[in-house]
């Protein structure tokens, strides 16, 4: 199973999409980063859904989105191509992560916290 998600740049602290500085695969198999890039969406206006669309074009199993990550963009692009969606902790070590199933509060806040930024012209 591959695993996407955005991390900080020690590559173990997950880290909201918008914020984080890498994008990562990870084979939950081995426990191994198979694949960096620097994060496509510090380079986007649209930060979340740029980072979903890169987990779809890798062929990602399933997505950790930490906490904030999962506007309803973001959301749609990944069910519509069946990536399992799991929510962890802003700064849980990609070790051992808190995950959660997504929920429709998740969403909510996530796209609160988008539209925020985008007002504060973080993005």
């Amino acid at each position: 199973m591959i695993t996407c998600t955005t991390v900080l740049d020690d590559l173990k602290t997950l880290e909201e999409f918008s914020k984080a500085r890498y994008l990562i695969l990870l084979d939950e198999n081995t426990k191994e980063i198979i694949y960096k890039e620097e994060n496509p969406a510090l380079y986007s206006s649209a930060k979340r859904p740029t980072v979903a669309k890169e987990c779809v074009k890798l062929k990602a199993d399933r997505v950790i989105a930490p906490h904030g990550s999962l506007c309803y963009p973001s959301y749609i692009i990944l069910k519509k191509a069946n990536i399992r969606i799991l929510i962890s902790n802003v700064h849980d070590s990609l070790d051992s992560p808190e995950l959660r199933e997504v929920s429709i509060k998740e969403i909510i806040y996530s796209s609160f916290q988008a539209i925020l930024e985008r007002i504060k012209g973080e993005g």
